[in-house]
């Protein structure tokens, strides 16, 4: 699973998206960078992108955002714990809510919030347009990987949300954003459009 530490060299400050299990190397690399975390965010609530944030929370006393509709799975992380086999992790409290159409600020850093649902109700993409020639980014949870989608088969999954996101929250970006997923490698949103079988035409049945 992929966390992200995504700084303004500007103000040094950073947020922390999706705590997972890797915190203190996290923390310790916002340290090294000089940079102050300011907010935990969370694409999702699935247990891997969620089981860090208590943790986090405790050693940076940093707010955690999330969309709404995420909190029956962050809630049910204990549950998600036993089914997996391994220790329930502390469910933290939300301090604020990601609104679709608002944006997001970190130091002098500016993201659009974008519901990309589908692969749970609640997964937003958080994305930075391009400016003066450089390419614009998107934090996109588990919606869309490198050749691949997420999984629509987990709790309050569903396949034609996950199309519809896709197809007019992401493909709809210009074809140099950077796709961050979380899970796997970066890619494009050109390349994805070009060569990924689940952003062509038809994909639904690929859900059959």
């Amino acid at each position: 699973m992929n966390s992200y530490l995504v700084g303004c060299e500007e103000r040094r400050e950073a947020l922390y998206l999706d705590p997972g299990a890797e915190v203190d190397s996290v923390i310790g690399e916002a340290r090294r960078r000089g940079l102050a975390i300011v907010r935990l965010v969370g694409t999702h609530a699935h247990i891997d992108h969620a089981e860090g944030v208590a943790e986090a929370k405790e050693k940076l006393g940093a707010p955690y955002w999330l969309h709404e509709a995420e909190l029956a799975n962050l809630r049910r992380m204990p549950e998600a714990a036993r089914m997996y086999g391994f220790p329930p992790p502390e469910v933290p409290e939300v301090d604020g809510f990601l609104v679709p159409g608002e944006t997001l600020e970190v130091g002098a850093l500016h993201f659009e919030i974008r519901l990309t649902d589908g692969h749970a109700p609640g997964n937003v993409t958080l994305y930075r347009p391009g400016a003066d020639g450089e390419p614009g980014h998107a934090f996109v949870g588990d919606v869309l990987f490198a050749g691949s989608v997420g999984r629509t088969d987990l709790h309050m999954g569903d396949p034609a949300a996950l199309l519809r996101s896709i197809r007019t929250q992401l493909l709809t970006l210009p074809p140099d954003t950077v796709v961050h997923p979380g899970h796997g490698p970066e890619t494009t949103i050109g390349r994805e459009k070009a060569a990924n079988p689940f952003c062509q035409p038809g994909a639904e049945r690929l859900f059959a």
